[in-house]
């Protein structure tokens, strides 16, 4: 089972899709009879955790889902549940609430889930999707929560022979020499070189260390921008040497 949201929390595709129930609605549910049909089913849910009653899912065989639906799903019941059949094959989904029932554009408090779900159903079979609707309002809350948490940065740090190194921990500064302690650093590294550590966003040059302070006992990569949670293997090379 897989949630959807803002696969990138609220690009500009988030107010164009906005504008898409103006369009003419020509989808409908189908039988489930023909065994090469699909079911597909799931919850809608607010980004509050809860259920939303009323949502539907709309259903497209192309990318393109600025247009009316192939098919669309019948309203959620209170439980935020949705379950329509469609014949087998790949579709782009996406969710959204009205608060008319009219098809005209999509009203503030109206909800969307966001850019279109890919998926791919086979023939006879169940495929469960959820998905979480915000109106812009709320769209635009999250944007902001999002920007100011902290990202994490996690990976593993290793030997240039690709061994884990035992006794270092990951540090993340602003500037290349570091003059007492690193602005942000992680734990000790785990039995298999495992570390994880958070910071604002930023850029930052990133490498380890293996005693506190470091003192000159550090190795740094190239400064990377960090504006999203990233895996990062830190290769640990000679000391004090920028990579």
């Amino acid at each position: 089972m897989t949630t959807y949201f803002f696969s990138t929390m609220f690009r500009l595709s988030f107010v164009l899709l906005f504008l898409l129930a103006a369009l003419p609605v020509s989808g409908a549910e189908i039988s489930n009879a023909d065994n090469r049909n699909s079911v597909l089913k799931g919850k809608i849910s607010d980004v509050e955790g809860r259920a939303v009653e009323g949502a539907m899912v709309f259903v497209y065989d192309s990318p393109d889902v600025k247009r009316a639906a192939n098919y669309i799903s019948s309203r959620t019941d209170k439980e935020g549940t949705y379950r329509i059949v469609v014949p087998a094959g790949r579709y782009w989904l996406v969710a959204r609430t009205k608060s008319s029932e009219d098809y005209g554009p999509l009203m503030l408090k109206d909800r969307h889930s966001g850019d279109p779900v890919e998926t791919d159903l086979t023939p006879e079979r169940e495929a469960e999707t959820d998905f979480v609707v915000a109106d812009l309002m709320e769209a635009i809350k999250m944007k902001r929560q999002e920007r100011e948490r902290p990202l994490k940065i996690s990976g593993r740090i290793t030997d240039e022979k690709g061994s884990p190194v035992s006794g270092a921990y990951a540090i993340a500064n602003r500037k290349q020499e570091i003059a007492r302690v690193p602005d942000y650093l992680s734990t000790w590294v785990d039995s298999e070189g495992r570390y994880t550590m958070y910071v604002p966003r930023g850029r930052y040059y990133i490498g380890s260390a293996s005693s506190f302070p470091p003192g000159q006992d550090y190795s740094m990569n190239e400064e990377t921008g960090i504006d999203s949670d990233i895996t990062m293997d830190i290769i640990r090379k000679t000391p004090g040497k920028a990579e």
